[in-house]
């Protein structure tokens, strides 16, 4: 732009420099019914406790076999598994929090009631306490910090079971 010219917003004709507008998103959406809602959201719910039921079955196995000592890993195996799922937790976290607010954006279907009821319905589906998909989205990060604990617990356990036999054996006379 040459000095002296402006941003386009006042003073010039517009045939050097185009306005400025202001950012402006648009969103296509397809016309859904209230009866096509009404009997998605049974299935989705479902499908959420469903998983949601396995992956803490899942974890609480877990976690009763690190505490019973049954599950045994090296430390070094221990410790690349611990960062894996550490950073698959994190990665929902962040997840969730990009995720959340666009989640919560209500869809602007109109003005009238039965628009307005809509939005709000697939407002209780993203971001619902009970069963949204933002609450799936925390509770497999819970299921993930669950996992990492008892996965942290087990190799510290073998870790302290290492050097306890180290020491006793350089205790013995002999060597590690």
């Amino acid at each position: 732009m040459a000095e002296g010219t402006g941003t386009g917003t006042t003073g010039t004709t517009g045939a050097d420099t185009p306005p400025v507008t202001p950012d402006v998103t648009t969103s296509v959406t397809a016309p859904i019914t209230a009866e096509q809602l009404a009997a998605a959201k049974p299935v989705l719910q479902q499908g959420l406790q469903v998983d949601k039921a396995e992956a803490s079955n899942a974890a609480a196995k877990l976690d009763a076999a690190a505490d019973s000592g049954k599950l045994t890993l090296d430390v070094d195996a221990a410790d690349a598994l611990i960062k894996a799922v550490d950073a698959a937790r994190d990665q929902v976290m962040d997840l969730w929090k990009r995720a959340t607010d666009q989640l919560a954006t209500p869809l602007q279907l109109g003005e009238n009631p039965v628009a307005k009821a809509i939005s709000a319905r697939f407002s209780d589906l993203a971001v619902g306490e009970d069963s949204g998909a933002a609450k799936a989205l925390l509770d497999l990060f819970k299921v993930l910090d669950d996992i990492s604990n008892a996965l942290s617990r087990n190799r510290d356990t073998i870790r302290d079971a290492d050097e306890e036999a180290e020491k006793s054996m350089k205790n013995a006379g002999g060597s590690w």
